[in-house]
């Protein structure tokens, strides 16, 4: 009578235990993990094979965990980084990875759930100021030859340095956002430019009065010029210079219609057709 109640009570928990399982499945960018936690027989521990997209059935006791193969970028920001001038400057760096496909268990195993944030990003962060500090602000600010040098640099870097742990990830890209220096410098920045431009302005207008008061030092000698050799009086020079006055404005406004003209001060007024 035992047996037969102790082999029914087997039986109950075998058949509670096939209809408590579940299944697994990862989306079409994601990888499953199991992770065994068996209560009486079996071997605890990761799986070693990676479960792709699909369906696979699990016992209850057994734990799963997806990570995504495909390419991530992650983020980080630097907020009032100090260079070797001294000027602090603020700007992100974007590090793109991408989990090798497969290898989501060893990742899992050896580095755990969190393991960009625990093996990767501290050290990541360290690289990208070293490389950043030793260059001047404006440097940094204003020249993209230096922060694609800088960008060079932690790609290598930070390859390297996966390789090095073993982390089963690749390194696709690693890039500098823009690097901005404080609102204050910006400002001051903006006020030396336009100071610089209010200089240069008036240097423009400065140059522009000289070449004019030359041309009119010119035209005034070539005036005195022709009077001279025409032998002409002041009264009949600048006649003639009214008369050829009152021809420019019928040459400007010649291909207008309706418009009247006065020709002198008390000459009546022509209408121009």
């Amino acid at each position: 009578m035992k047996k037969i109640i102790l082999t029914s009570l087997v039986f109950f928990a075998l058949l509670m235990s096939f209809t408590s399982c579940y299944r697994v499945s990862p989306n079409g960018d994601q990888e499953s993990v199991l992770i065994y936690k068996p209560f009486f027989f079996g071997h605890g521990g990761v799986d070693t094979t990676a479960i792709p997209s699909g369906t696979t059935w699990c016992w209850p006791t057994t734990d799963h965990m997806e990570f995504t193969i495909t390419p991530i970028t992650y983020t980080e920001e630097f907020v009032n980084l100090i260079p070797s001038d001294n000027t602090p400057v603020s700007f992100a760096v974007y590090l793109k990875l991408q989990i090798r496909k497969g290898m989501s268990p060893l990742l899992f195993k050896n580095f755990g759930e969190k393991w960009y944030e625990n093996s990767l990003k501290p050290t990541f962060r360290t690289m990208v100021r070293d490389k950043a500090c030793p260059y001047k602000m404006f440097d940094l600010a204003s020249k993209r030859e230096i922060s694609s040098a800088v960008e060079v640099q932690l790609d290598s870097a930070i390859s390297d340095y996966v390789n090095k742990i073993g982390l089963p990830v690749n390194v696709l890209k690693v890039s500098v956002g823009a690097i901005t220096p404080p609102d204050q410098v910006l400002t001051e920045t903006k006020n030396t430019a336009a100071q610089n431009q209010s200089i240069l302005t008036q240097d423009a207008r400065a140059k522009a009065e000289t070449s004019r008061k030359q041309a009119e030092i010119n035209k005034a000698i070539a005036d005195r010029a022709y009077k001279e050799t025409m032998n002409m009086t002041v009264e009949q020079y600048l006649s003639l210079r009214h008369l050829e006055i009152e021809k420019e404005k019928v040459e400007l406004i010649k291909d207008n219609k309706n418009i009247s003209i006065i020709f002198g001060n008390a000459n009546p007024v022509f209408p121009v057709k």
